[in-house]
């Protein structure tokens, strides 16, 4: 088993956190290349008509709580290809290469592009056409707040969430490692395997695909009513000023956000 992750630039991140039906749109897109992937390749290995499958879990949040709509994947590595009995052998993939990845990527990225012509939505000028704006302002102010990391409400409406350990202005750095690429705010990940016979794996994975949004144990409060949560990981940027304790988050009692607000 192998593990997808597609994560979205903002603005379409905000287009599918309300529009369900673009939001499964765009998910068939990454799904049905990533399947056409196993296929190719299995075809080019000397296995024809081989099929693979997958379990999707829909995302709506990261790590910092903020709205974040992005997909896990988990994938059969490699294809079933039925015998002249009826029996299904099969046939597992050769290892991921960098540059498959990035091939995929490629394609996912254009495909969706495709998918947003038809429809009439041009992600970079998606602002003139915003049914949620129309619908229910307050959700979308909060919703694109959220997503864009900064506070929706009160005082501090408008800025960035304070991160406790972060240097200020440092800025964010994409990570380039093993099985990974990015393009145009599209980013596929898929460095991470499970083998067939690794039970126990498989279910870590799954519970970590279906994981809530935030542990309990996670959340706090101050003394003067702030929200702490603190982060599983310090991000990029706190790398370089971190070493030995974890990065949080503060939020005030209305500033704090749910990512699953709106589903």
């Amino acid at each position: 088993m192998r593990q997808w992750v597609v994560s979205l630039p903002h603005r379409l991140r905000y287009l599918l956190a309300w529009d369900h039906k673009l939001c499964r749109a765009v998910l068939g897109v990454a799904v049905r290349a990533v399947l056409g992937f196993y296929r190719r390749r299995a075809r080019c290995a000397g296995v024809p008509d081989g099929r693979s499958g997958a379990v999707t879990v829909i995302q709506r949040f990261g790590g910092g709580l903020q709205l974040n709509v992005h997909f896990h994947s988990l994938v059969l590595d490699g294809v079933f290809v039925e015998a002249a009995d009826g029996t299904l052998a099969f046939h597992a993939a050769e290892p991921l290469r960098d540059e498959e990845v990035a091939r995929l990527l490629a394609s996912i990225y254009r495909r969706i592009q495709r998918l947003l012509v038809r429809r009439s939505l041009d992600v970079d000028d998606a602002r003139d056409i915003d049914p949620l704006a129309e619908q229910s302002p307050a959700l979308a102010g909060i919703s694109s707040a959220s997503i864009q990391g900064r506070i929706a409400l009160g005082p501090r409406a408008g800025a960035r969430v304070l991160q406790i350990g972060r240097e200020p202005g440092a800025p964010w750095v994409t990570s380039r490692g093993p099985c990974q690429a990015h393009l145009e705010g599209f980013d596929v990940h898929a460095n991470i395997t499970v083998a067939a016979n690794d039970r126990a794996g498989t279910e870590r994975l799954c519970r970590y695909m279906l994981r809530p949004p935030v542990a309990q144990e996670r959340l706090s409060l101050t003394p003067d009513g702030l929200v702490v949560v603190t982060l599983k990981a310090e991000c990029y940027a706190q790398r370089r000023v971190m070493q030995s304790r974890r990065a949080r988050r503060l939020y005030s009692r209305e500033e704090a956000r749910p990512s699953a607000l709106h589903k």
